[in-house]
């Protein structure tokens, strides 16, 4: 029901142990990158580390004060590309829908890195994930319900460009199209990595069929091996409060996916990450529920875009999908981060607690060597 290629095998590469890591730290709030020896990308403010992977889109983060994300760590991932025929007329992906998928690791994929600079302050970070033609050798993968690898083939010559961002600063902007501004959104500074999704010479079946992109949230990474399904994951719809446990799973019968509906007065959904034990949030995944379309020529649409999950055990697949746009391209704005006031106690560092103790015994020596002496 849910092809979960290629991403298991990576998370495992890019979190092994003896993790390759910057060193120094940025300035205070100012977003800096590094890229490592294994290719990937570290980018770092004083709220959030975020580390891309180099093999295929896929993104860890947590906060930079918890080194390493040894209490929380969170991952997105873009896993797969999907046609499929809304049969029910939900506009959203159910696996009973299917016509044609292909895993995104089959791939070649390029990251490339930038900023944007005023004077001596860089205000922007960016990174952008492109993808090329099929690889030469297939990697490891891990298939979940689905037979085969899919339709490597088909997809070989579609576009998709994944170009994200983050900004020293709030960030406001538009949503438009040839008939004006749809919607205005903030991005938070220093903790919010904004990405745009662009898809592109996408063979469609028939004016019937639609396109979904799968990605993978989980929550369960932390590398001391103790937070395993700590957090709960919530999110608002249009009529109630959704929760779901991070180890619930759906993924018995086909067409499990559940629609999400759009939450009241807003055009961007979210799905919170909280901690189950202190009921507090600490990371999200979000999109804007419209994308724009630009047609043959260059006339713009704004769209509806209606997203549908299905809980895995060890994560939640939330599939994106966007309506036929033969022959043109769309661009959706999904992102990832964390909230600043929901960073975990980290506790006194074990090095310092040593130098304390060390101390003050060394301390409790020196008193007894001096009341002896008097």
């Amino acid at each position: 029901m849910v092809a979960l290629v290629g991403t298991m095998t990576s998370t495992a590469t890019a979190m092994g142990g003896g993790m390759d890591r910057p060193m120094d730290r940025p300035a205070p709030g100012m977003p800096d990158h590094s890229r490592m020896s294994d290719g990937s990308v570290w980018i770092n403010t004083d709220i959030i580390t975020i580390m891309a992977n180099n093999n295929l889109p896929q993104f860890h983060f947590w906060y930079t004060a918890d080194e390493d994300g040894s209490h929380v760590r969170f991952s997105t991932s873009y896993v797969m590309l999907v046609e499929f025929e809304d049969l029910n007329d939900d506009q959203a992906y159910q696996s009973n829908e299917l016509l044609y998928f292909a895993p995104l690791a089959a791939y070649e994929w390029t990251l490339t890195t930038g900023e944007i600079t005023e004077g001596d302050i860089t205000t922007e970070v960016w990174l952008k994930y492109t993808k090329s033609g099929v690889k030469t050798s297939m990697p490891e993968m891990s298939l979940a319900a689905l037979d085969g690898m899919g339709d490597i083939q088909r997809f070989s010559d579609v576009t998709l460009q994944i170009w994200a961002h983050i900004y020293l600063e709030d960030y406001t902007g538009e949503i438009t199209d040839d008939h004006g501004v749809h919607f205005n959104y903030t991005v938070a500074g220093r903790s919010e990595l904004k990405m745009d999704i662009e898809i592109g010479n996408f063979p469609f079946s028939s004016e019937n069929s639609s396109v979904a992109i799968q990605t993978l949230q989980r929550e369960n990474e932390a590398l001391d091996g103790q937070n395993v399904h700590r957090h709960r994951i919530e999110t608002r719809e249009r009529f109630r409060n959704v929760t779901i446990d991070s180890d619930m799973n759906w993924t018995t019968t086909g067409g499990n996916e559940t629609r999400f509906e759009r939450m009241d007065c807003s055009q961007c959904q979210r799905m919170d990450f909280v901690d189950s034990e202190t009921g507090i949030a600490q990371g999200f995944y979000s999109w804007i529920d419209t994308a724009v379309i630009t047609w043959p020529g260059g006339e713009t649409e704004a769209v509806n875009v209606t997203a549908s999950y299905i809980p895995l055990g060890d994560g939640v697949a939330v599939y994106l999908a966007y309506p036929y746009f033969d022959d043109g391209s769309i661009l959706h704005d999904p992102s990832i981060g964390l909230y600043p006031e929901g960073a975990p106690s980290v506790g006194v560092q074990l090095d310092f607690v040593l130098i304390a103790g060390i101390g003050g015994v060394a301390l409790l020596a020196l008193l007894v060597v001096l009341v002896r002496k008097k």
